[in-house]
């Protein structure tokens, strides 16, 4: 019976030990990508990038054609429709 119990104990053991090293190293990863993701100096260089595309926006005459006018504007229309029948 205390074989059974030594047995037991190393096979629990080693499960712990496998799910902890397999599971904790997936998790530290996942917090490592969100952590460079959101990091500040990250979205500080989004900002300014945006800021920069809004700028040339404006300077262009034309930003949108024709097509994606029309496209974005059924779009919005769908939008606007699906908000007023759940209302």
């Amino acid at each position: 019976m205390k074989i059974f119990f030594y047995k037991s104990l190393v096979v629990m053991f080693l499960f712990l030990l496998t799910f902890h090293f397999s599971f904790n190293y997936a998790y530290k990863k996942i917090g490592n990508i969100i952590n460079d993701t959101f990091s500040k100096d990250k979205i500080e260089s989004i900002k300014n990038k945006l800021r920069s595309e809004a700028k040339s926006a404006i300077n262009k005459e034309v930003y949108i054609n024709s097509k994606d006018a029309e496209i974005i504007n059924k779009f919005l229309d769908k939008i606007k429709s699906d908000l007023k029948r759940n209302n």
